[in-house]
């Protein structure tokens, strides 16, 4: 018998504006910002896709595409033809609509016709812009020994946190009983009062019971057209709808600060999962650089990708990533510099995001006067600043 993983199709959501991350979105689709360096936020899901056994992947994109499209065709162009696998792009075709997509659920609905195509069994839904490792085998066998018709994967926060999320109500079989989008009182788990279930936007559905949802939903004329808003919470009372528990580490990538947060935890010693794990391999792009040329520099807590020229200075708790240039003297504490970044002599970041291209002065200080910053730069709640891409000091 052909194993449900085997026929499940499954769908990235890649298409979001990305405001809050911006200017990192300013050229870019929010999943194809890099990470760590080396990453693109959309390896994770991509990888954890085929790290679970799950080879048919379609990516539902539509802003500022290109870079993403690029990402995929150089890091991702790994079936062949006969192989039965493959990562597609599926922009809004107006297929059924001649509009873009207007949210999560309608960019699913738009793709009916491909869905019909492929005929899969189930479909899991995943979002383009978080950072975690899951195997998704274990939620199919999950929704499978629960004869569930839609699985929702969840992870427990402290309840007063709870507020910024979608938070579930379940019974003791897990089965969810409520679900409200980022409510002021958040239910608490019945075993745990001072705790709360939140949606990590991760969707398994029997595949008829979700097209059904689906076209209901499109034929509402006040819905949002959200999985959390609107499908989600009419599905629960007509449906089995179960929460599976995920124990691990998981940000949502949605603010500089969350990103920003997000990098920086993998420095320190217990990074909140391994990288390095053969059995567990992220893939991404290779750029084709040589090794990293580093002198009299000073170096702690910190990545470096490939073909770098580091000629001095002290870096602190900052990710540099392929192809960039430190000058002799530069000191860098806190900060994430991108691909081909150029850092001036003695120059000075904290708590800097510097992103791809840009040209840093030399003896220019970023991060230490706030008023000064805010003339050229963009500052976060958190005090992060962000040099776009390609800057210049005119």
């Amino acid at each position: 018998m052909e194993a449900l993983s085997e026929k499940t199709l499954v769908m990235i959501l890649c298409g979001g504006k990305g405001e809050r991350l911006y200017p990192l979105t300013r050229d870019r689709a929010k999943p194809s910002v890099p990470f760590l360096g080396s990453y693109r936020i959309i390896d994770f899901s991509l990888s954890n896709s085929l790290n679970s056994g799950l080879h048919k992947i379609a990516l539902l994109t539509q802003y500022k595409s290109l870079s993403l499209e690029r990402h995929i065709l150089y890091g991702w162009n790994i079936f062949h033809a006969d192989s039965g696998g493959y990562i597609v792009s599926l922009p809004a075709q107006g297929r059924v609509a001649d509009h873009w997509y207007e949210g999560t659920a309608d960019a699913v609905f738009q793709n009916i016709y491909s869905i019909q195509q492929e005929n899969p069994a189930a479909i899991l839904v995943l979002s383009g812009d978080h950072v975690y490792q899951a195997d998704y085998r274990n939620i199919i066998h999950f929704f499978e020994e629960k004869k569930a018709e839609a699985v929702i994967l969840a992870k427990t926060v402290p309840r007063a946190e709870a507020c910024r999320f979608g938070v579930m109500g379940i019974d003791r079989d897990h089965r969810i009983i409520d679900f409200l989008e980022k409510p002021a009182n958040p239910p608490s788990l019945p075993w745990d009062k001072k705790t709360s279930l939140i949606s990590m936007g991760v969707y398994l559905f029997r595949t008829p019971i979700l097209i059904k949802a689906l076209i209901k939903d499109a034929k509402t004329p006040q819905s949002s057209h959200d999985f959390g808003k609107d499908v989600i919470p009419r599905l629960i009372p007509r449906a089995r709808v179960y929460a599976y528990l995920y124990d691990g580490y998981w940000e949502d990538i949605g603010t500089i600060d969350a990103y920003w947060k997000a990098n920086m935890a993998f420095l320190s010693a217990a990074s909140p999962c391994s990288l390095d794990d053969s059995a567990w391999p992220i893939r991404t792009y290779k750029t084709r650089y040589g090794p990293s040329h580093i002198q009299h520099a000073d170096i702690k807590s910190s990545i470096i990708g490939s073909g770098c020229r580091i000629r001095g200075g002290t870096i602190r708790n900052s990710i540099i990533a392929p192809g960039v240039e430190i000058a002799p003297n530069a000191r860098i504490d806190g900060a994430i510099i991108f691909e081909g970044a150029r850092i001036g002599r003695g120059a000075r970041l904290r708590r800097v995001i510097v992103d791809k291209f840009s040209r840093i002065p030399d003896h220019s200080e970023i991060g230490f006067d706030e008023r000064k910053d805010r003339a050229n730069f963009m500052i976060s709640e958190g005090g992060i600043r962000v040099v776009p891409k390609s800057w210049r000091d005119e």
